[in-house]
């Protein structure tokens, strides 16, 4: 009887090996392909020539497993326009509570498509600026400042430069520095 509940458990331990094996491989596969999705994306774009219109609608992506303090990010910008901010959180927990539009890696699909109504109407808006206020190389966070339809698109240091138009050398915990400089960029382009 004790035989055959050990080799039952090591059966199921197997199967349960392998599923995982085949999740990951999967998962990998999905990343490759939003990454490639992503990459010919921006090999579609040609230089682009910024028009000198006023900034009407803003779009903010933040970490927010990093950054947590998005009114002050907000407030320091200094716009007299509605920032539309989307959270990205690396992992669903369920006793977390979200008042707010967020996105997790798993909202991403095959060819970086989005799974969530929420991310692809954040994805879809044609925002006259997106700011990109996070310093990690996440997959999820660069398919969603690639693919986000933004004519002007503005990161910070450790964002990926092919998808922004102006990268600030700034820190995320300098949101000071940033909002200055963000101003004195917007201003010599005439989009204030």
């Amino acid at each position: 009887m004790h035989i055959h509940t050990c080799v039952s458990f090591l059966w199921k331990k197997s199967i349960f090996v392998q599923y995982q094996f085949h999740f990951m491989f999967l998962k990998g596969l999905q990343q490759k392909s939003a990454k490639k999705a992503l990459t010919q994306k921006l090999h579609k774009t040609t230089t682009k020539e910024v028009e000198a219109t006023p900034i009407q609608t803003i779009g903010l992506i933040i970490n927010a497993d990093i950054t947590d303090n998005v009114t002050y990010i907000v407030q320091s910008l200094q716009f007299n326009v509605a920032v539309d901010v989307l959270y990205y959180h690396k992992n669903a927990q369920k006793n977390r509570e979200v008042n707010h539009p967020v996105f997790y890696d798993k909202d991403f699909g095959w060819k970086g498509k989005a799974k969530t109504e929420e991310l692809a109407q954040f994805l879809s808006k044609p925002f006259d600026l997106l700011i990109s206020y996070y310093s990690d190389n996440i997959v999820a966070l660069q398919l969603a400042s690639g693919l986000q339809a933004a004519t002007f698109k503005v990161g910070i240091t450790g964002c990926d430069q092919k998808i922004h138009d102006v990268i600030i050398q700034t820190k995320e915990e300098d949101i000071a520095t940033f909002a200055k400089e963000l101003h004195r960029y917007l201003q010599i382009l005439n989009k204030l």
